[in-house]
């Protein structure tokens, strides 16, 4: 009887720990997804991958989070790292209110998907952590996984850097930089910071049996091996940051006895020499040294002072969260461009103190720091108590993740790393943190609670969608290249349909459209397109281009129209000279001449090393029978460029101005460089001839 009555009061308590345990479950499947999954049928293999799936299970985590609430009652602890957390939470969903763009705020931008839908994913992770760990307990079940996780990640980035990667990546070279299942070998190095320092924690704070010290000794080596390989500078920072953490947290908690300091001094020691052979023998030693002569910051410059400009603009709550990518191009220079490449642009400051400054200002700022302030006192505090390892390794983790993160931009992949080491932050708080109770226990029967972790996840099943439509996407931009017009409309109105809150589906649709051709429509798509990404230049080039060919018609309106989506282009990437020569190239076919001129005017200025703004600056000025000014259009580009091209051009000019002792001047200067450059030739005959 007395065992009976024993076995019901133990019941609930195995409840709880059954469903704590689902929940730790679902956690590690998690991490697994967002360090392993990709998809090489959709169009963004990796980040989208990882972020549709992960949303997806979220549900069922979410599911198992509430029964546990309702079981042991809605409990709100109060410490300093659960405000910060909170703090930090709010400050996001705050700044997605006031962001410029809230659905890129909600969703994340394409590539990345950061939104606000996949902190709060993360925000839930943590939670989940401290829920369920029971700290120190089930601490080792996150270990386990991440461990193997990147141990799988590292076999295949050995075959990447093999030349066996059975993927074809077309804008990849897997072999030159492994990425692994990351996607990016920025990323993965930074990865491959965290797990190198994870090991050495766990190996100085934790007590291990030997075959498990032996294992994690293993992976910190291959790890740090294959950091040397994927030569990702960020890294570097990130292992020093790991290692500034660890020094003094070893300290305290072994004491600084003599022999302590003696370990410490040859550990110290070891580090110098290790630092000086990765300088000299290594890639990733070659690429930290181009950094002391120089090489390659110019571009990282320039993205950091469009970043603090943005801060210094907005500085209170930013521009919105995850809206980097829709402010910056109004902040970036047309220097970038000569550097990056015609076009490029920035959904990251590559630096996540400038990233926070500039979208969630201020506020967003001190959020943060307080969260790592109170997780790193809570470290010290209880870094002499026996069970400390596992927030002590957290602490170590996410120092090496903000240490490469000052120069390293996030993803799907990473983003994660943080959240975890504080959701084991706040599991190891929880044990002394003063509760508020904010709803009273609840004994719910068994079918009840399955039922509503069921009924939860079963929402996963609507999560997937963006998957099938950027498949779909894909596809229409493979038609596209073939030219199959019908194909590429017909994938492209699915990709809309499935997802219509991505304007480059909309585009898509647009220039699939042009195909068939159906202008009408092709227009229509692209109105789509700019009025979801107002900030994305290219797709009001798109929109001016439909609405010029309508223009051409006389159709009413349309001129203006016309006009009015390439200033909005101007507007939102002002620097851009790309731009402003295709205003002019518009101008110039609407017969608007001088308006052409005014608009190579401005690309010249912003860049002057393009031969086509000065030819057609120069026709411009020669429909208007200006013959003075295109000649020194012409003259003004050959002083810039030294372009035989733009000599040849400038000889016709004079021939045609009957300024031919001029025009013999430049053929011959022409000719001295390139004595068989047959247009040049040809000139020489027609004045000889005249």
């Amino acid at each position: 009887m007395a065992r009976a009555r024993a076995a019901r009061r133990g019941r609930p308590v195995a409840r709880g720990v059954f469903w704590r345990e689902v929940a730790l479950v679902l956690i590690c499947v998690e991490i697994a997804i967002f360090i392993l999954a990709f998809d090489p049928t959709v169009l963004n293999v990796f980040d989208l991958t990882k972020a549709s799936f992960t949303h997806a299970l979220a549900w069922g985590l979410l599911g198992a989070l509430v029964v546990i609430a309702l079981g042991d009652g809605f409990r709100i602890p109060l410490s300093p790292v659960f405000v910060a957390f909170y703090a930090v939470v709010a400050v996001e969903v705050v700044t997605t209110f006031t962001a410029e763009n809230q659905y890129v705020a909600v969703y994340g931008e394409v590539g990345r998907y950061l939104g606000l839908t996949t902190h709060l994913v993360l925000a839930l992770i943590a939670v989940a952590i401290a829920v369920s760990i029971d700290y120190p307990r089930r601490t080792s079940w996150l270990g386990w996984t991440i461990g193997a996780a990147a141990a799988l990640a590292g076999l295949y980035a050995v075959q990447q850097a093999l030349g066996h990667d059975p993927v074809q990546w077309a804008d990849l070279d897997s072999r030159a930089r492994p990425f692994s299942t990351f996607g990016n070998p920025d990323f993965y190095g930074q990865f491959l910071a965290v797990v190198c320092i994870g090991c050495v924690a766990a190996l100085a704070f934790a007590r291990q049996r030997l075959w498990v010290a032996s294992l994690i000794g293993l992976l910190g080596v291959s790890s740090l091996g294959l950091m040397l390989i994927v030569a990702t500078r960020g890294s570097f920072l990130g292992i020093v940051a790991g290692a500034v953490v660890i020094a003094p947290l070893w300290l305290r908690r072994s004491g600084l006895s003599r022999r302590v300091l003696v370990r410490f001094g040859l550990a110290t020691a070891l580090a110098v020499a290790g630092l000086v052979v990765v300088l000299i023998a290594t890639p990733l030693g070659g690429r930290l040294l181009d950094i002391g002569r120089g090489i390659g910051l110019r571009d990282r410059v320039l993205l950091y002072q469009s970043a603090f400009q943005m801060f210094l603009d907005h500085p209170f709550l930013g521009v919105g969260f995850e809206n980097f990518a829709v402010a910056y191009p109004r902040y970036q220079q047309a220097e970038w461009f000569g550097i990056a490449g015609m076009n490029t642009t920035n959904t990251s400051a590559h630096d996540w103190i400038l990233h926070l400054g500039a979208t969630t200002g201020i506020v967003g700022l001190l959020a943060n720091v307080a969260l790592l302030g109170a997780f790193t006192i809570h470290a010290w505090r209880r870094a002499r108590d026996p069970d400390a390892a596992g927030v002590l390794v957290a602490l170590a983790a996410i120092a090496a993740f903000y240490g490469g993160g000052l120069v390293l931009p996030g993803a799907q992949s990473i983003q994660w790393i943080p959240w975890v080491c504080v959701g084991v932050a706040l599991a190891s708080e929880l044990r002394s943190a003063r509760v508020v109770m904010a709803l009273p226990p609840l004994r719910l029967p068994a079918i009840l609670r399955l039922l509503i972790v069921a009924g939860m996840a079963s929402v996963a099943f609507g999560q997937l969608g963006s998957i099938d439509a950027n498949r779909a996407a894909k596809a229409a931009e493979g038609a596209l290249g073939a030219a199959n017009a019908s194909r590429a409309v017909a994938l492209a109105r699915t990709a809309t349909t499935v997802d219509p809150g991505r304007a480059v589906y909309w585009n898509d649709l647009g220039r699939s459209l042009e195909l068939v051709p159906d202008l009408a429509a092709a227009r229509g798509a692209y109105r789509q397109a700019t009025s979801r990404s107002p900030y994305t230049p290219a797709f009001w080039w798109n929109l001016s281009r439909m609405e010029q060919e309508f223009a051409k018609q006389n159709e009413a309106g349309a001129r203006e129209a016309a006009y009015e989506a390439m200033r909005r282009a101007i507007a939102a990437d002002p620097q851009n000279p790309d731009t402003f020569d295709r205003f002019a190239r518009m101008q110039f076919a609407l017969g608007d001449y001088k308006g052409a001129i005014e608009s190579e005017q401005q690309a010249i200025g912003l860049f002057p090393t393009i031969p086509g703004y000065y030819t057609l600056a120069s026709e411009a000025a020669r429909q208007l029978r200006d013959t003075d000014a295109a000649i020194a259009f012409l003259r003004g580009g050959v002083a810039a460029l030294n372009s035989n091209d733009l000599r040849v051009t400038l000889a016709r000019r004079l021939i045609e101005a009957s300024r031919i002792a001029e025009a013999r001047d430049v053929v011959r200067e022409v000719l001295a460089t390139d004595p068989t450059n047959a247009a040049a030739l040809d000139l020489q005959k027609q004045i000889g001839a005249q």
